[in-house]
């Protein structure tokens, strides 16, 4: 089960977006959820449709699941792989967690914990946690 969250907001270099994309989908999010301790799913999402704010900074959403009791070990893996890809890249080797140079600007994440269980209208198929 999953009481935590992390949400990544980014934004694609615009020559890059379908290289953008192929890596985080199938490389970037599988290497967190496989390689990081506490992480136990991944999903990404596009900014779609009418909003609110039309003034929306970034495109991309990736949200990353969180075992139960390991909201600490996930936010010290996060630390870590950031600290270990700047060595890595200095000492001029390959980093555990590999970063393209296919980003826009800085990205935005942040840790969220659960404080309500899911409603779901009682038609609904809503299976993940």
């Amino acid at each position: 089960m999953a009481d935590h969250l992390m949400m990544v907001l980014s934004n694609a270099r615009p020559e890059l977006e379908n290289e953008f994309n192929d890596w985080y989908s199938k490389v970037h999010i599988v290497d967190i959820v496989d390689q990081l301790d506490g992480f136990i799913a991944a999903q990404r999402f596009v900014l779609s449709g009418e909003h609110a704010d039309s003034a929306a900074t970034f495109k991309y959403l990736a949200l990353y699941w969180i075992q139960e009791d390991k909201l600490a070990e996930a936010q010290a893996a996060i630390a870590w792989q950031r600290a270990e890809r700047g060595a890595a890249e200095a000492a001029g080797r390959q980093p555990v967690i590999p970063k393209l140079d296919v980003f826009a600007g800085e990205t935005q994440a942040w840790f969220f914990s659960k404080i309500s269980d899911k409603y779901a209208a009682d038609d609904s198929d809503v299976t993940a946690d």
